[in-house]
């Protein structure tokens, strides 16, 4: 399935990530606070300094901590880590401050899929601590986001209601619908999936996350058993291009969203060659686009079947029209080849009663 990567916690009232959205953190603690608590005083400067740590020099070249040449993937994973790592080192959870409870767990998520058990404990005890806080939605987004890599769907699909209900800007709404559909999906839940899809493209507008909605719908519509409309539905989503269109790149390309399990990807990139195969004029040039597909599904399938994956027969169905196809159009090209081989043997054949008379 195609997800979102999880958001930033909004921070210190900036956006941190592609759609993290600007969000007042909760209150800083008085002055009396303080006396009363001093550890809180401890609590908001190692809350400044590790947000300020995920967040990239303008020059990255004079940050020595991270790599000169690293992905944007990599890049974000970097800072995550080092803003982890400076809580952790600080006893940061111990200091009484539920903003660093969910700073914690969101940087642990984000840093690697080791730390995801960690990431997801920290962030169940800043919500239990601070339900209300303004970063409770994100918070329930990227809880889901761990539950999801760590395998448990239900948790998942409910950490991501949870964040929906908090949610009030509809941008995000739909990309918390998209995940909740990809997540109902891998359990083989269609209808809910199909329902959280169209969800998405009513609250969505921008091209992102109109595109990432209709890649989902389109393979959810196959596996429900709708290949028409899938094709269709897969057609228009590969119309959402991004970047200069010398380099454009799809949705699915996009750093922030990655796929679960990976060779998931093949499933969608498949659906949509065998898309626009269907919409050629002439078989030379659809059968590059199915031998693409039919590539793409053989990639699949030899990693689903390790994992005995719940749309094996589906993609086996898929690859089998595609060999069809191909076959039709072979034919098709060999005959046309044979009529103007014959074409040309009777012209040539001919020449010399017309040079006789």
């Amino acid at each position: 399935m195609t997800r979102w990567l999880a958001r930033s916690l909004p921070a210190l009232g900036c956006a941190l990530a592609l759609l993290a959205q600007p969000a007042t953190l909760a209150a800083k603690p008085s002055v009396w606070d303080l006396v009363k608590n001093p550890k809180l005083g401890a609590a908001e400067q190692l809350l400044i300094v590790a947000e300020r740590s995920r967040t990239p020099a303008e020059d990255e070249d004079d940050d020595p901590s991270l790599p000169p040449t690293a992905t944007a993937e990599e890049l974000n994973r970097q800072l995550n880590a080092r803003a982890a790592a400076l809580i952790t080192i600080a006893d940061g959870h111990q200091l009484g401050d539920p903003r660093l409870l969910y700073l914690l767990g969101d940087a642990l998520v984000k840093a690697d899929r080791s730390y995801l058990p960690e990431g997801r404990l920290r962030l169940q005890q800043a919500l239990e601590r601070a339900p209300d806080s303004p970063l409770a939605a994100d918070a329930w987004f990227s809880l889901a986001t761990a539950e999801g890599k760590l395998g448990q769907r239900e948790a998942e699909r409910a950490a991501y209601t949870r964040a929906l209900a908090l949610e009030w800007q509809p941008e995000a709404q739909a990309m918390f619908a998209s995940n909740r559909a990809e997540s109902s999906m891998a359990s083989g839940d269609l209808r809910a999936a199909i329902d959280d899809y169209r969800l998405a493209l009513s609250l969505g507008r921008s091209g992102v996350t109109r595109a990432l909605a209709l890649w989902g719908l389109a393979v959810a519509s196959e596996r429900d058993g709708d290949l028409p409309t899938a094709l269709g539905l897969a057609r228009e989503a590969a119309g959402f291009r991004f970047g200069p269109a010398t380099r454009f790149v799809l949705a699915l390309d996009l750093p922030n969203v990655y796929f679960e399990p990976e060779y998931e990807e093949h499933y969608y990139r498949a659906l949509a060659e065998m898309a626009e195969a269907d919409v050629q004029a002439r078989p030379e040039d659809a059968r590059p686009r199915f031998q693409t597909a039919s590539l793409l599904w053989s990639l699949y399938l030899e990693n689903a079947r390790r994992n005995h994956d719940r749309w094996l027969p589906n993609a086996e169905l898929l690859r089998r029209i595609c060999q069809r196809k191909l076959a039709r159009i072979d034919a098709q090209l060999d005959e046309a080849r044979a009529r103007r081989a014959a074409g040309k043997q009777r012209g040539g054949s001919s020449k010399p009663g017309r040079d006789e008379d």
